[in-house]
């Protein structure tokens, strides 16, 4: 089968999971839009800057991206790995 560079593996392996329909849309645009979600969530990430009074946006700043870089190795890895 085909087999996309390492870097677009995840988001291939993705649409590969999405269903066919979701919530009468169909799946591929679900999954664009998730990504476009994403991309636009990853460069509002600076913006985020907290001050020393809230420590709790930091936690979930930095949750979201251990979440995220876990989620791209595992599926990179599935990918490679079917």
């Amino acid at each position: 089968g085909i087999k996309p560079e390492w870097y677009f593996m995840f988001m291939f392996q993705t649409l590969k999971y999405i269903p066919a329909h979701v919530l009468f849309i169909e799946g591929e645009l679900f999954g664009l839009m998730g990504f476009g979600l994403g991309a636009i969530i990853w460069t509002l990430i600076p913006f985020f800057d907290i001050d020393e009074k809230n420590k709790a946006r930091s936690k979930l700043v930095t949750y979201f991206g251990v979440f995220a870089l876990v989620y791209i190795i595992v599926l990179t890895v599935l990918g490679y790995v079917s």
